[in-house]
């Protein structure tokens, strides 16, 4: 019992009031002095009630700077550059008068309600990318204008991939522009997330916010009760209960006080024993118990806000709990004295903590979440701005299939517009996913995907499932053939190339009739010999099909043509046919539209790839130089950075590894899983050439789940080819063996042995270590055989290596010497430096075998110092053990000089050539270097500036000093973004 029950007189219950900042001090302390310096970033981390929000309200209070305020809401698809967009919009109701630039005008979108106060729209852009960067570029110019000095996000976990990049964006300005403050979780950040990246830079300031001791329990709970003091030992009590969590102990000391577990008498505070207080084990129970307690228009607008989420105005709420305005208001009044719900200066409330929303809202309901969502969803249908994707998300758990459909439709126009491909991917795939769509409407939507954005074939396969369901049910006959189209289509990308062109040959015949060009277009994804063991002849037949079909279309349009030239020439070299480099030259090289831009673009960057499967490095790289300069000049970023990751490669193969280390150091958190899985194939490859034999495999096995499979069509790229070099090493002939297994029946049963280049040399090896010899002959016989007719030096390479093993095998050592020589020379003039000096290596092994020790040490000397200028470490410590067992000391060789974080020569002309506005092309021809060298210094530069774009690096080494302004900045067009 407590002292007023046996004193018998009524005890008095203060309110309670919101607790007060506890404890918190030094990080207060810190994060002024953060803000105070130039370029600031500060990151608030902590666990859920930690106390984050409190310390940046405290924060803001005592700063005079214009503060922009973005919260970012826990929805499942976020809502493009939304948290930002909402603050920008509680800032200012206006922009007209601000002193804005035309690129303002991209703005449009984002404020449709500040259409008649910004530039006109400009052009449309060729690819995401662009259409991203130019959007960004505009949001900061209006934040410029507004005067923001400081940039707030909270629950920057939440945040979608744009608005991180705009915080990249901010922060790669430095001097310029608003301070940076963030919050976040770090158990809840996505292991891809931007936010990784953003929070790891230098220089950021981290506070990280602790639990309440004991005593720091006492003080909160006293600020709350008028600042009577409190027990040790009831401050004991809860800190044991709550670990010290501000918002533990704040729900546990108000669920006391509605229980009249505390009561306070003549200024002393009163209460039952410790031990008879139940205090719940959870802040959602503690939270649910004190709503249980309010009246029911409480109640009520608790409800309505936990599925509005956010800060809402009395009127909405009403609309949404379903009960007139001035008890909504009474209801509010109730919950806002309760502690629960925080007001605005604009009178909009909403919960003072996230936890305290989702533990309302998952306790409603399903038929009363869905009734609020479809009030929620109707209400904002009259707001002035309607926020498309909020409308969508009430509308799907509302289970309204129509208006769901409409609302994700136009938020996933909204993404892309706004360089979003991710979240217009995710939006659409809900949709469907979801069954809000049926029948045509399906390969509708599915045709508008950017599937290209898919995170991996998880989301991918979905949609073939829905697909399959919608192509089983009733469709017309010309439905059938477009769903079935894309259908095949979705199987291809995600590999099933087999039961792909089966669904692609039956809709074949109607596309003719209906969709000719997409007719055209399937055929000659038939025609591409991948991901099936049937013969090259089926895939001629295609080839040729779709040529008769071009020329018989009643007047294809230039870029059609266009396109179906450039893959024929390609899908040629792939099949191994020499005719494909008469078909590259006869190319046309007329066609300036956007379209035959691109074609001619895509179509370089498919022969560059072509001409590396032959081994024709100074021909891939010219193609492939070509493909970049045209994607980097006309915007198309996302093919630049494709081919970038195939140049990277191509560094690699002919012995610059550096650039590959720099540009994978980049792609690894790109968002393109392509891009994340070829950045992982060149680590696994660095790594094996260094011994770290694990993490290569490692690496090498994430690049295979990332992206899209891989095969012997991709020459040098297939991760069968690296698993196999690695079992090698490790002594394990039949792993190696069955690394390469399934790629030489494909090689065998398509009779495409070009494909066998890289294979074969290893396949030997491994027969004749695993004691085959017989199954060794036959398979270099086979790969001679098939590639002998073939001017193709990486064939000619590897035809010379199988030989040379076989004669070493034999015991013909004098003559392996020989062969593997002839191999190194073979591999040196494509040049393939790494392959050249572990054949001679091969090569001196068996001179010493023979007792030609002079020759041995000499050619060994010259493998040691080309290994250890690579950077092929391991190697060179084998070969430098080889050395010393023959009373030979090497010495490592000393390399080029470093720069550390600092531009060397070369990048610093580049980059004040960037300042000036000019294109890499620009800048190739100014410096005499080739557009793939020029975009090398870019990206080393970036690097070293941590800048996310080239603007921001043009930014940064302006405001760093690196390099002067000259005269006025030229602004890039707004029409190439």
């Amino acid at each position: 019992m407590s002292a007023a029950e046996d004193a018998g007189t009524p005890a008095r219950r203060p309110g309670l009031a919101v607790p007060r900042l506890v404890g918190r001090e030094r990080d207060l302390s810190s994060l002024d002095q953060a803000l105070d310096e130039r370029p600031a970033l500060v990151v608030v981390a902590g666990e859920a009630g930690i106390g984050k929000t409190r310390l940046l309200h405290e924060l803001l209070r005592r700063r005079r700077e214009t503060a922009l305020v973005a919260v970012c809401p826990p929805f499942r698809e976020p809502y493009t550059l939304g948290p930002v967009v909402d603050g920008v919009r509680r800032l200012t109701e206006r922009v007209a008068g601000l002193p804005l630039t035309g690129l303002a005008g991209a703005l449009r979108p984002v404020f449709p309600e500040w259409a008649d106060q910004l530039p006109p729209a400009p052009g449309p852009l060729p690819d995401a990318a662009s259409a991203r960067h130019r959007l960004l570029r505009a949001l900061v110019e209006l934040i410029d204008a507004l005067g923001v000095g400081l940039l707030v996000v909270e629950d920057a976990h939440w945040a979608d991939e744009t608005t991180l990049e705009l915080l990249l964006f901010l922060r790669a300005r430095r001097e310029r522009g608003p301070r940076l403050v963030l919050t976040h979780r770090p158990e809840d950040v996505r292991p891809e997330s931007l936010l990784r990246r953003l929070v790891a830079q230098s220089g950021v300031t981290r506070v990280e916010p602790g639990p309440l001791d004991t005593a720091g329990t006492a003080d909160l709970v006293s600020s709350m009760l008028g600042g009577e003091p409190v027990s040790v030992e009831f401050a004991e009590f809860l800190h044991g209960h709550t670990d010290g969590l501000p918002l533990a102990i704040e729900e546990s000391v108000r669920l006391l006080y509605d229980r009249a577990d505390l009561v306070c008498e003549n200024g002393a505070w009163l209460r039952r024993d410790v031990e008879e207080l139940d205090v719940p084990p959870s802040i959602r129970d503690a939270v649910l118990e004190r709503t249980s307690r309010l009246g029911p228009a409480a109640g009520a607008v608790l409800a309505a806000l936990a599925v509005l989420e956010g800060e809402r105005s009395p009127v909405l709420v009403a609309e949404v709990a379903g009960i007139p305005v001035q008890e909504a208001e009474n209801g509010l009044a109730e919950a806002l004295a309760g502690g629960l719900l925080h007001e605005e200066r604009d009178a909009r409330v909403g919960f003072r903590h996230v936890l305290a929303a989702r533990s309302v809202y998952h306790a409603l309901g399903a038929i009363q979440r869905s009734r609020l969502h479809f009030r929620a969803g109707e209400a904002l249908e009259g707001e002035p701005v309607r926020r498309v994707a909020e409308l969508s998300r009430h509308f799907r758990e509302a289970g309204d299939p129509h208006r769901w459909a409409a609302y994700a439709e136009q938020a996933a126009d909204h993404a892309i517009s706004s360089g979003d491909p991710r979240t217009a991917f995710g939006l659409l795939l809900d949709l469907l996913a979801g069954g809000a769509v049926r029948g045509a409407e399906v390969s509708r939507l599915v045709q508008r995907m950017p599937l290209y954005a898919a995170s991996g074939n998880g989301p991918l396969r979905e949609l073939v499932a829905v697909l399959r369901e919608t192509a089983a049910g009733e469709l017309t006959s010309e439905e059938r053939t477009e769903t079935t189209w894309q259908l095949a289509r979705l199987m291809f990308h995600v590999g099933d190339v087999e039961a792909a062109s089966v669904e692609m040959e039956r809709a074949v015949p109607g596309l003719v009739q209906e969709r000719p060009g997409a007719a055209v277009h399937a055929m000659m994804m038939l025609a591409r010999p991948v991901g099936t063991a049937r013969p090259a002849a089926h895939h001629r037949a295609w080839l040729e099909h779709a040529g008769r079909l071009i020329e018989a279309r009643p007047g294809p349009s230039p870029e059609e043509r266009l396109s179906f030239l450039m893959d024929r020439a390609a899908t040629l070299l792939v099949l191994g046919d020499p005719a494909g480099w008469a078909a590259a030259r006869d190319l046309p090289v007329e066609g300036e539209t956007p379209g035959e831009v691109l074609q001619r673009a895509r179509g370089f960057a498919n022969l560059g790839e072509a001409a590396m499967l032959w081994g024709r490095y100074d021909d891939a790289r010219r193609r492939l130089e070509a493909a970049a300069a045209l994607a980097e000049e006309h915007q198309h970023l996302r093919l630049r950075d494709l081919v970038g990751a195939t140049l990277a490669h191509l560094d690699w193969l002919t012995g610059d590894w550096a650039a590959p280390m720099e540009w994978g150091s980049l792609a690894l958190d790109a968002d393109e899983p392509v891009l994340r899985a070829d950045a992982l194939l060149l680590a696994g490859l660095l790594d094996v050439a260094r011994g770290d034999h694990r993490r290569a495999q490692e690496r090498v096995r994430a690049a295979i789940e990332a992206g899209r499979p891989r095969g012997p069509a991709d020459g040098s790229r297939d991760p069968s080819a690296v698993l196999a070099r690695l079992a090698l090493a490790a002594g394990h002939p039949a792993e190696a063996l069955a690394a390469t297994d399934a790629a030489w029946r494909l090689v065998e049963a398509k009779g495409l042995w070009l494909w066998a280049a890289e294979i074969a040399p290893l396949r030997v090896r491994a027969l004749l270590e695993d004691g085959r010899a017989g199954e060794a002959v036959r398979a270099a016989e086979a790969f001679a055989a098939g590639t002998r007719d073939l001017d193709a030096p990486v064939a000619t390479a590897a035809r010379r290596l199988t030989a040379a093993l076989l004669a070493r095998a034999g015991g013909d050592l004098a003559g392996a010497a020989g062969l593997f020589e002839e191999a190194g020379a073979a591999w040196a003039a494509l040049p393939r430096p790494y392959d050249a000096l572990l054949a001679r290596e091969a090569a001196a092994g068996c001179h010493l075998a023979v007792g030609e020790r002079d020759r041995a040490v000499g050619l060994l000397r010259e493998v040691f110092g080309g290994l250890t200028a690579l950077g092929a470490t391991e190697d060179a410590d084998r070969v430098r053990r080889t050395l010393a067992d023959e009373g030979v000391r090497a010495g490592a060789r000393s390399g080029r000089p470093g720069y550390g974080d600092q531009f060397s020569p070369r990048e610093l002309d580049v980059v004040r050539l960037l300042v000036e506005g000019r294109t890499s092309a620009q800048i190739a021809r100014v410096l005499g270097l080739s557009p793939r060298t020029v975009e090398k210094h870019v990206h080393s530069a970036m690097r070293k500036r941590q800048a996310p774009s080239r603007t921001a690096l043009a930014v940064a080494a302006v405001e760093s000093g690196d390099v002067p302004l000259p005269g006025n900045v030229p602004q890039p067009p707004t029409s190439t973004g």
